[in-house]
């Protein structure tokens, strides 16, 4: 007898084999034929523990980039947080450390609004851990700041020190030599342009060097310099279309946050240093602000410059833009706009500047109880919006010598400049505490008036007004 169980066994298995294959090719059951099958959700959705994750990071709100009015104010100063996730797994778990005391403050996205009493710079942190625990921590740095210490400055003069070009500073020891001159007539501090178009030509492109250079020779003549952050970069002006160099340059900047940037960029590379910031320059003529001058326009500008000053420094003294006359007075011929400073009050200035700060020139002839009205007109104002205890400065005052100022006006003598000097530094103090003569020396320009405001002429030599001011400062 043949023994067929190996057979038997070898087709049921290939028939078994064949079952399976025809099994697998079947098609699917339908929803309609099956229950189906049921899923689980969550929220926020959860991730396969195969899928790789892209980095877990967090920022947290409010961001300097966007403004300095969230991250920088008076104290108390109120901030309301809230952060921006991506990345990692889902569910995260938030740990806020809103003052940087170490203690953990909050879990929520948007923690409670926290008021900063203490007059300081402070480090928020959130740390941040999702649900494979990774982890990330973010940081964002917070200044509340109270009033700052007025330096005791009295005499001042303006000079354009940061010009290496013909007709001023050629070289440093041109520097040098004005530093001496200042130092030996006892002269405190120095008003200069800090030119945004000549620090920062594009947005990338900063030129530090010189004006680090002129800072030093200053501090070594024990001259303090008073920084003038005007005026706007051809990359930032909105006068972009304009083939005339002064309209770009003096036109107001396409956005505000440029200038409040370049104003923080420039208190932070020399705080330790330069202490006390004008915020502009003039904007109540339109020779310094086009098309026409705008008091709303220039606040605006103001808020953002003032706080971006504080954020980078928050002991810098920061100064309302000197303006053109007092501030008060208007002359439509000549593009003065009138009442500038209550218009700048109306639209929000106050609390935007440590000191006012006027250009009350005028002539000799007028006498000084005439000046002294000019610049009670200012003061006037500026107590009837509260202001009582913020200080006036004059950082600009003087009149020409040998040249008529105007076509109608008459010749003023050297001997007649350093009279009125004289009468300017002795009759005023209770008015201002600082006052900032225009200009240190002559600019050889012809008979254009604003080249003979000097304390020195184009050689160097001294004026009376030189020696009536030295006399003063040696008392």
């Amino acid at each position: 007898m043949i023994n067929l169980l190996p057979r038997i066994r070898l087709e049921f298995i290939i028939i078994f084999i064949f079952a399976s294959l025809v099994a697998c090719s079947a098609p699917a059951t339908s929803a309609l034929d099956a229950s189906p099958t049921p899923t689980i959700e969550f929220y926020p959705p959860a991730t396969s523990a195969t899928t790789v994750s892209s980095p877990l990071s967090a920022t947290i709100l409010p961001d300097a980039s966007k403004s300095f009015k969230q991250v920088s104010g008076r104290a108390p100063f109120t901030v309301t947080f809230s952060a921006e996730i991506s990345g990692g797994t889902p569910p995260y778990t938030l740990a806020w450390d809103l003052d940087g005391d170490g203690k953990i403050d909050s879990s929520a996205a948007k923690p409670a609004p926290i008021v900063f009493t203490a007059p300081r710079e402070y480090t928020a942190t959130l740390t941040v851990r999702d649900a494979n625990e990774q982890e990330t921590r973010a940081e964002r740095r917070i200044v509340a700041f109270t009033a700052p210490t007025m330096p005791d400055w009295k005499y001042g003069v303006t000079a354009h020190l940061e010009r290496r070009r013909q007709l001023y500073y050629l070289t440093l020891d041109d520097v040098r030599h004005a530093g001496q001159l200042m130092k030996d007539a006892g002269i405190q501090a120095v008003r200069v342009d800090f030119n945004w178009d000549m620090l920062n030509p594009t947005p990338n492109e900063w030129h530090f060097a010189d004006y680090d250079a002129m800072v030093r020779i200053m501090h070594q003549y024990g001259i303090e310099t008073m920084a003038i952050v005007d005026y706007v970069s051809w990359w930032a002006s909105s006068a972009q279309d304009s083939q005339d160099w002064r309209v770009r340059l003096y036109s107001e900047p396409i956005n505000n946050h440029d200038y409040a940037q370049y104003t923080y960029e420039l208190v932070s590379h020399f705080k330790n240093d330069v202490h006390v910031w004008q915020i502009w320059n003039e904007p109540n003529t339109d020779n310094f602000w086009k098309p026409k001058p705008n008091a709303a326009h220039y606040v605006a500008l103001l808020q953002e410059a003032y706080l971006a000053a504080k954020y980078a420094d928050p002991d810098a003294v920061v100064l309302f833009a000197g303006l053109s006359g007092n501030g008060v007075e208007g002359n439509d011929d000549a593009g003065l706009v009138g009442n500038f400073i209550e218009q700048a009050y109306q639209a929000g200035a106050r609390g935007y500047f440590d000191a006012m700060a006027i250009h009350p020139y005028m002539l000799p002839n007028g006498g000084v109880a005439a000046q002294r009205d000019k610049i009670l007109a200012a003061r006037n104002v500026m107590n009837k919006y509260g202001d009582t205890e913020t200080p006036l400065w004059l950082t600009e005052i003087g009149v020409p010598s040998q040249v008529p100022w105007w076509s109608t006006a008459p010749v003023q003598s050297e001997e007649d400049v350093a009279n009125w000097l004289n009468l300017v530094y002795t009759q005023l103090w209770d008015l201002t505490p600082t006052i900032i003569w225009y200009q240190l020396q002559d600019i050889a320009i012809g008979d254009d008036a604003e080249g003979h405001f000097g304390l020195l002429r184009v050689d160097y030599s001294t004026k009376p007004a030189y020696d009536a001011l030295r006399a003063l400062t040696k008392q």
